[in-house]
């Protein structure tokens, strides 16, 4: 359960985020235009960045206070978290030594065993992404933060990930620029400069409000 209350968050005069207040589980969809505060959010809710005022909690626990909680939050974004150097095979042995993960389910679920071998920097944007949401997948986490992830990936590896995402079995946060790659989630939080314009279970409401004027 992720509930925040009055949500801000400034950066120097300006807000990012202002009031946000929800309350929710299940696979929700985060909509809005550049700058409208989804990574601000996300950042906050994966406990990266500490809100200026307000208050959230996930699972009872405030994410910047909680080592414990973030051992339980797999986060992606576009930048994959991952060492170009080293191969898949390694980076992941490296995070799965973190979280003490054992099973590795995840890497046959994203098609990644023939690539094992290969050095990060020697693959597609598509595979890099592939092996960033298996490195957040690998703790087996009760909370996916998917942030503008899909950006710029070849169509089957968008099939793939939106695969994993639609079985993800835990509480999804899934921002995205192409909505009906959400239609799936449960619930819809729409953001414009920084406020949250709509909140609620209608996609077809979610997206006429975020161009209405």
């Amino acid at each position: 359960m992720i509930n925040c209350e009055k949500l801000s968050k400034r950066f120097g005069e300006n807000f990012a985020l202002r009031d946000i207040s929800f309350c929710a589980e299940g696979k929700i969809a985060v909509f809005g235009h550049n700058g409208a505060g989804k990574s601000t959010l996300a950042k906050i809710l994966a406990g990266i960045l500490k809100p200026t005022s307000g208050r959230v909690e996930i699972f009872g626990l405030e994410p910047a206070k909680s080592p414990e909680l973030r051992r339980q939050i797999g986060v992606v974004t576009h930048n994959p978290m991952l060492y170009r150097e080293l191969t898949v095979k390694e980076n992941l042995d490296f995070y799965a030594k973190i979280y003490g993960a054992k099973d590795w389910g995840i890497v046959r679920d994203l098609m990644l065993e023939k690539k094992l071998n290969s050095r990060v920097s020697d693959l597609s944007k598509g595979f890099i992404q592939r092996v960033a949401i298996a490195r957040a997948l690998l703790a087996k986490p009760k909370l996916l933060i998917f942030d503008e992830a899909l950006s710029g990936l070849d169509a089957e590896s968008c099939e793939v990930v939106l695969r994993i995402l639609h079985e993800f079995d835990g509480t999804l946060i899934f921002s995205t620029h192409q909505f009906n790659d959400a239609e799936f989630c449960d619930l819809f939080l729409v953001l414009k400069s920084g406020r949250l314009i709509y909140f609620g279970e209608s996609y077809e409401k979610a997206v006429r409000s975020l161009f209405a004027h």
